[in-house]
């Protein structure tokens, strides 16, 4: 049985990024196809438009569960101890 990395938690939405953003690809491609045709692309681009929103959408939501994922996983850090510029830290120091 082969080994698998852990999956990030934001896997899952970045693949539907990937996703939604093929297709706002494409319409943004027929857009302008039928804009220079002289064809009606006021559908093309008002799908182009809610594709977009989704992709924001998405990219938000991605940002917000990388930050709660990194508050969890993150440890408290030890305090330590600082010192002064002429403490001696070993024997030899002096």
């Amino acid at each position: 049985m082969a080994l698998r990395a852990p999956r990030r938690p934001s896997a899952p939405i970045e693949e539907a990024m990937g996703f939604v953003g093929f297709f706002g690809v494409v319409f943004l491609v027929v857009t302008i196809a039928c804009e220079l045709s002289g064809r009606p692309a006021l559908g093309w681009a008002l799908t182009l438009l809610a594709l977009v929103l989704v992709v924001v959408v998405l990219d938000r939501w991605r940002v917000l569960v990388l930050r709660r994922s990194a508050d969890t996983t993150s440890a408290p850090s030890p305090v330590v101890a600082s010192r002064g510029p002429g403490d001696a830290t070993r024997a030899s120091d002096g």
